[in-house]
C-alpha cells in the first residue's frame, strides 16, 4: 500500500512539530516578560493546531483505510480468478514447451 508510505511521513512530520513546538516551550522558559506572553500564547495556539492536524490525520486515515479495506474485499475475487488464469496459462506454456522440444 504505497500510501502507507504517506501517511507514514505526515505522522514523521507531526511528531517534529511536536519536537519543534518543546523546542519553543524551553525557549520560552527562559524568556521573560513580554516576551515570554508572547511566546507562550504562541505555543498554545501551536499545540490547538497540532491537535486538530493529529486529529483531521487519524480521521482521513481511517476512512482511507476503511475504503482500501471495502475496495480489497470487493477486488480479491477477481484476483483469484485472474491467478487462476494465469496459473492455468502457465501450464498450457509448459505443455506446449514440452510439445515443440519431444518432436
Amino acid at each position: 500500500m504505497s500510501s502507507k508510505n504517506s501517511f507514514e511521513e505526515v505522522e514523521k512530520l507531526l511528531q517534529e512539530v511536536g519536537a519543534k513546538i518543546e523546542e519553543l516551550i524551553a525557549k520560552a522558559a527562559e524568556a521573560t516578560g513580554e516576551a515570554q506572553i508572547e511566546i507562550e500564547k504562541k505555543i498554545k495556539d501551536l499545540n490547538l493546531n497540532k491537535e486538530s492536524l493529529e486529529k483531521e490525520f487519524q480521521k482521513r486515515k481511517q476512512s482511507f483505510e476503511k475504503s482500501y479495506n471495502e475496495n480489497f474485499k470487493n477486488a480479491e475475487p477477481d484476483f483469484l480468478k485472474s491467478r487462476d488464469h494465469v496459473v492455468l496459462a502457465f501450464h498450457h506454456l509448459v505443455q506446449a514447451v514440452k510439445s515443440v522440444f519431444s518432436k
